[in-house]
This record gives structure tokens, C-alpha cells and sequence, in this order.
């Protein structure tokens, strides 16, 4: 017997189980639910989500609507594919729609208890929330960072430049995420994490692809939660070990900080206290403990790297296959920016409107996140 007939005997058995023992002494209650097409017994509409989820749900939706009624295995998902019922949902109706379910494999380590994507609203959440706001997200903060990241895109056009030189290969994926990666870490505390072409950055890089490919695979756990225990796709072990190697190396960073805090008693105004672990660390600004920070910038560090690497390389894909909209392309930058010599500023964005709507239609077409973190309700 195969690894997937013998999944789909176990799913069956532990299904029929669970109707048995658990749903039958309980009163059926009805519910008025959105539309949606008839799912199938036990496993409910998973066959209609197909490898492309977002996809599949947009066809669904020009069906069933933009409120629809979809069932994954035992668990009922309601789907919204509109922008005002998103709207109507998620700002007029934040505060009963901000809880998370948590997928089984993003439960290791309890992460899921301290991660500001997955906590409910409390002092613990509002806090990290504001210091993500004031410490990163700030304008302020990323005026004073601006000559940071350029300096690390002048350093990736340098290194194609002189592979250009030496007629070398460039993987443009990893390019990226070198790029994000020290952009994010200089600015998180002071650190370049990789350099290009490093084993350093592939490693980091094959870290991060790991976890994002086992939180965004199918897990037959998610879809009946009464297979937690087993693991059957053993999802959460892996999990466990890739995010057990990320927190390890952060928390080693941070404990290298605190303990050379401790050790020369720096004045406040000392440079290291200007990037943002030096800003967390300083009590009398925040309530973060060691832990809260660790596993902030694991958050940080996932969503922000990998997600925009492969934004950049799906973009470079595509237009490669439109020869014509590569060379409007190219005439736009030449024409902002200059030819031979280039002075890149963040400012030239908003004179380079082609550009910005190549990386909207990039994001149209391959999403980095299909779907968004499911809410609990």
C-alpha cells in the first residue's frame, strides 16, 4: 500500500471515528450559511482547491458569489472575494474578526502564544504591534534607514555588474534575497546575515523556503484536527527542526547583545542603540522580554525576505516571456534614471509608474501569500 492510499484509509477511519464517538450525542444545529458548492462526504470541497487555491476560489466565487460557503474536511470556511466586504469585515469589524487560527505546524515552539500575526488582542499584542509601528514601520525610522538600503542595492548592482564583467551566471532569486535579507538584518541589529553567492545566504535562504513551503502546504491536520496528535504528514516535526535553527540563530544575536550591554554599560546615545534591537532592548521604552523579541524577528525575517525574492524572480520571468513590455520597461528607467551611470534613489518610484504596475500584475498573478492568514470567526 502507498503513502497516499494509506492516508486516505487512515482520514476515512478516523473520520468515520469521529462522527461516531463525538457527533452523536450532540444536538445538530443549523446554521444559515453563505452558498457554496456540495461538498463531498468526509472530505468536503478540499478536491475544488486544486494546487492553486486563489485561483479556485476566484472561479468559485463567479458562481457561489463573494460570500461562500467552503468545506475543508470537517472544518466549515466561509470565503470573501470582495473589497467592501472585506472592508465590512476586516476594518469596520476588526476587533471580531482580528482572532487567528493557527495552523498545526506554526504551533512549534510556541510561537503561535507570542507571534503578533497570531495573538488576540491584549497588552501583550498591543505592544508588539506598537513597537513594530514606532520602531520599524515609522516614517521617521525609515527616513533614517533610507541611506542604509541604498547603500546594499548599490552593493547588488555592483556584484551584477562585475558577474557582467566576468560572464558569470546570476541567480536573480537569490540576488534578491541576499539584498532584503541584509537590508532587514542591518536595520534589525546592525548585522549582514549573507553575502551574494555565499553559502551563508543559500543556507539562510534554503531555511526560510523550508518554512514557508511546510506553513503553506495542505496539512491533512488543519483539515481534521482530531489527527493533531498523530502527525500523519509529520508537517510539524519538520517545522520544528527548520524553526528550531531560525530562533536559535536570532536568539544567539540577541543574547550576544544583551550580554555586551551588560558587560560595557553603553551611554544611550551609542550607535548600537540606534538600530532597532538596541531601541527593544532599552526598558524604559518597552515591556519586550527576550523571547517577544526572538520571535519578532523571526516574524519579521520570514514574511519579509523569501516573499519578496520570489516577487522579484517571478517579475524577471515575466517579462522575459514579454520581450515587448521588458523593452518599455527598460526605455522608462533609462529615461528616470539614467543610462550608464547609475544614482538610484527611492524617490525616482514615483516617476516610474510602468514599473509599478509590473509588480502589481506580478502580485496579481503570482501572490507570494495566496490567501491570508485564516481568521478564526
Amino acid at each position: 500500500m502507498d503513502y497516499s492510499t494509506l492516508m486516505l484509509v487512515l482520514v476515512f477511519l478516523f473520520s468515520c471515528l469521529w462522527i461516531i464517538f463525538f457527533r452523536q450525542n450532540q444536538t445538530p444545529k443549523i446554521f444559515k450559511l453563505p452558498p457554496g458548492p456540495l461538498p463531498f462526504p468526509i472530505i468536503g470541497n478540499i478536491l475544488a482547491i486544486g494546487e492553486n487555491p486563489h485561483q479556485s476560489l476566484s472561479k468559485l466565487s463567479k458562481t457561489y458569489g463573494s460570500l461562500m460557503t467552503i468545506k475543508l474536511g470537517s472544518i466549515t470556511t466561509i470565503v470573501i472575494s470582495s473589497p467592501d466586504l472585506s472592508k465590512e469585515a476586516l476594518q469596520n469589524h476588526d476587533l471580531a474578526f482580528s482572532g487567528r487560527t493557527v495552523p498545526h505546524t506554526l504551533q512549534t515552539h510556541d510561537h503561535h502564544k507570542v507571534s503578533v500575526v497570531f495573538l488576540d488582542p491584549s497588552l501583550q499584542w498591543k505592544t508588539l504591534r506598537r513597537a513594530c509601528i514606532t520602531k520599524i514601520f515609522s516614517s521617521s525610522q525609515l527616513d533614517s534607514t533610507q541611506n542604509m538600503r541604498l547603500s546594499k542595492l548599490q552593493a547588488m548592482l555592483e556584484y551584477v555588474n562585475e558577474c557582467c564583467r566576468k560572464s558569470e551566471t546570476l541567480d536573480i532569486g537569490e540576488l534578491a534575497f541576499t539584498t532584503v535579507l541584509n537590508s532587514l538584518t542591518s536595520t534589525l541589529f546592525s548585522i549582514d546575515l549573507a553575502g551574494f553567492a555565499s553559502d551563508s545566504s543559500r543556507e539562510f535562504r534554503g531555511l526560510v523556503w523550508s518554512m514557508m513551503e511546510e506553513g503553506g502546504r495542505p496539512n491533512i491536520s488543519d483539515f481534521f484536527p482530531c489527527l493533531r496528535v498523530l502527525d500523519p504528514q509529520s508537517a510539524r516535526s519538520r517545522m520544528d527542526k527548520y524553526s528550531g535553527k531560525l530562533l536559535k540563530i536570532l536568539d544567539d544575536i540577541v543574547g550576544e547583545r544583551m550580554e555586551w550591554i551588560g558587560a560595557s554599560k553603553m551611554e544611550k546615545d551609542s550607535d548600537v542603540h540606534k538600530d532597532v534591537l538596541g531601541s527593544l532592548l532599552s526598558q524604559d521604552e518597552t515591556q519586550l522580554g527576550r523571547l517577544d523579541i526572538v520571535h519578532l524577528f523571526g516574524d519579521l525575517l520570514v514574511a519579509g525576505t523569501d516573499t519578496t525574492s520570489s516577487t522579484v524572480e517571478w517579475a524577471m520571468a515575466e517579462l522575459l516571456r514579454s520581450p515587448e513590455k521588458l523593452e518599455k520597461l527598460r526605455n522608462e528607467l533609462q529615461q528616470v534614471i539614467g543610462g550608464e551611470d547609475i544614482n538610484i534613489e527611492e524617490s525616482h518610484i514615483t516617476k516610474l509608474p510602468f514599473l509599478r504596475a509590473v509588480l502589481k500584475e506580478t502580485l496579481r498573478l503570482h501572490p507570494p501569500v495566496p490567501l491570508l492568514v485564516p481568521h478564526k470567526v
